[in-house]
């Protein structure tokens, strides 16, 4: 019976009989193919979509995946922290996380760098010109990190280089200065 069968799908498709059975096996990807599956189709009444995938269910299991670094050793000491790639997982940060940090401590920072820069920038022309060495006065300025630094730094500067008038003036100053802090 399955020869008719083979031969009544060769006589419909006009294809060969040794292409009908390698169809019906085997199953195809040529426009020849489906012709021979829709042929089958029509006689047997089994789908062609079945028949030509019906050798993917035969392929071989694909091989194991190699490693992306074979001489890569484990290191117990390294913590490997999970992908969150669930919507409904936490965005937040581990608590032991190594950059886990105060915001409060950066903010504080920030500001303080800031105030140090915006003093830098208000005291270099006129500490330059106290020095006369430009180079000397951009170094002194980079050198502090808080204003109560900077103050210090220039006080020091103005001690050793200032005029009595000027060393005034500036004690003057940082007294109002400490005062408001």
């Amino acid at each position: 019976m399955a020869t008719e069968l083979i031969t009544q799908v060769a006589e419909v498709s006009g294809a060969s009989r040794d292409d009908v059975v390698r169809v019906a096996t085997s199953g195809g990807t040529s426009a020849a193919d489906w012709a021979i599956a829709y042929a089958i189709e029509a006689i047997t009444g089994r789908p062609a979509v079945d028949i030509m995938w019906a050798a993917q269910d035969r392929l071989p299991e694909p091989p194991a995946v190699a490693p992306t670094n074979p001489h890569a050793q484990h290191d117990p000491e390294v913590r490997i922290y999970p992908e969150h790639t669930s919507p409904e997982e936490s965005r937040e940060v581990i608590a032991h996380h190594p950059g886990d940090h105060d915001e409060d401590d950066l903010d504080d920072q920030d500001d303080e760098l800031a105030a140090a820069e915006a003093l830098a920038v208000e005291v270099h022309a006129d500490l330059a010109h106290i020095l006369d060495d430009t180079t000397a006065a951009a170094r002194l300025t980079a050198a502090w990190s808080t204003p109560t630094e900077g103050r210090a730094l220039l006080a020091e500067v103005l001690s050793l280089h200032g005029t009595p008038t000027l060393r005034a003036e500036v004690l003057a100053a940082q007294v109002t200065a400490d005062l408001a802090a």
